[in-house]
């Protein structure tokens, strides 16, 4: 007697989860080494984005003090 062929789908399921979910089991990634004055600029720049400090009427990809004229734009507008 042989067993119908729906009745092998979820076995077949369940090892498909089982050879898929142990592949997975660890994460990788590195952490961002960021200035406090430049924190969220630097995550900004991982997403395509480009901040610039404008004080003093120029605008200055880097910087060292607080900001109080940040502007940021997607790269491709920068």
């Amino acid at each position: 007697m042989s067993l119908p062929k729906y009745s092998l789908l979820p076995f077949l399921l369940l090892l498909v989860v089982v050879f898929a979910s142990g592949k997975s089991s660890a994460a990788e990634g590195r952490p961002l080494a960021l200035l406090p004055q430049q924190g969220y600029a630097k995550v900004f720049g991982t997403l395509g984005i480009v901040c610039e400090c404008c004080d003093g009427g120029e605008c200055k990809s880097t910087w060292t003090g607080s900001c109080s004229k940040l502007t940021c734009l997607p790269w491709k507008q920068h």
